[in-house]
């Protein structure tokens, strides 16, 4: 294929929009819906910029899914918890961490994998004067607290052997970071994209990314849940939902550059910061996820990567006094819906 070849194939597969995609993956992979459709689906999705939810904003999930659709904002992995105990969300994608800890407190949800792994989108940003880890002894740290990037603040603490007594840590929604960032209160955050980008432009400097914590077998990223009775209820509409999130994220790396201007765009924020936080997420396709890299398949699920760390993440969270160890379940495998995932996209 020329070059002009494939930009104009490029600009097609676009054109499209992730429902067009989505139903294409679907006439392959799967049947046409034979339970029930929802009167409505409800989408939780994370206050900053993802490259799944570009189909937000051409209507390509109702197209997708063959019904109404609405969208539900929240600012972290705690409040995404609230809002599916309270049957107000059906799907969301966010941290691992706090994923554990529903669990852990049986909120009912099942995982469906983890479509967004996390690389340089969260980042350890501190004011100047504070130049090594070391120098944030003393000083006042903001994360989201049960977020992933809490997770990744305690084990940065660990491995590099800091005096965790003698760091501060403020438990601030992303949003009240930047405020308080502003106001002079804390020093430094471990802070999602893009809300960094404002902060690196305030003065602020990089000290740690989550990548850099995997060399100490440390992973963070963020995966798909469905309230466990929606997915009984209706699931082929959550296999029209795994191929939707699937084809919005290829749409993504077809282009990378339009789809972070469509959601700089619709999200308010700097083009350049959205373009960078999503180049700061690893994308593997769900074919790829149900491999021995992440989560094995259901034979194999006990010795799979990241059903191992989600012990991991239990771990912490029982360390920090966040949860009772005697909550945390013998096996994560149960939690893992790896029949609608090979339904929606078989070996």
């Amino acid at each position: 294929m020329t070059g002009s070849q494939s930009d104009i194939a490029r600009r097609r597969f676009l054109a499209l929009g992730a429902g067009g995609v989505a139903a294409a993956l679907a006439g392959r992979s799967a049947p046409a819906q034979s339970t029930p459709k929802p009167e409505v689906v409800r989408i939780g999705v994370l206050t900053a910029a993802r490259a799944w939810t570009v189909g937000r904003f051409d209507g390509s999930f109702e197209k997708a899914l063959g019904t109404k659709v609405e969208w539900v904002s929240f600012p972290a992995g705690g409040p995404a918890l609230t809002l599916l105990a309270a049957k107000q969300i059906d799907f969301a994608i966010f941290g691992n961490t706090p994923i554990v800890a529903g669990i852990a407190r049986k909120l009912p949800i099942q995982l469906l994998g983890s479509p967004e792994i996390v690389a340089t989108s969260e980042r350890l940003i501190a004011k100047p004067g504070i130049a090594t880890l070391k120098d944030l002894e003393g000083k006042r740290i903001a994360v989201a607290p049960s977020s992933t990037m809490a997770f990744a603040l305690e084990a940065a603490i660990r491995i590099n052997k800091l005096d965790g007594g003698k760091i501060k840590r403020l438990p601030l929604t992303q949003p009240d970071t930047i405020a308080a960032w502003k106001r002079g209160d804390i020093d430094a955050t471990y802070i999602n994209g893009p809300f960094w980008g404002e902060l690196l432009a305030d003065g602020g400097h990089q000290l740690l990314v989550s990548e850099q914590l995997q060399q100490d077998g440390v992973f963070v990223w963020n995966s798909a849940v469905v309230r466990a009775e929606f997915a009984d209820a209706y699931p082929d509409t959550v296999v029209a939902w795994l191929h939707a999130v699937q084809a919005q994220i290829e749409r993504y790396k077809a282009d990378p550059d339009a789809v972070a201007r469509i959601l700089a765009q619709n999200y308010g924020a700097p083009f350049e910061a959205v373009r960078d936080t999503l180049a700061g997420l690893r994308y593997p396709s769900f074919q790829e996820q149900l491999g021995p890299k992440y989560w094995g398949d259901a034979a194999t699920a006990k010795d799979a990567p990241l059903i191992k760390a989600l012990g991991d993440a239990a771990k912490f969270l029982a360390d920090t006094g966040e949860l009772k160890p005697d909550s945390i379940p013998e096996s994560f495998v149960p939690l893992v819906n790896y029949a609608l995932l090979r339904k929606a996209f078989p070996a």
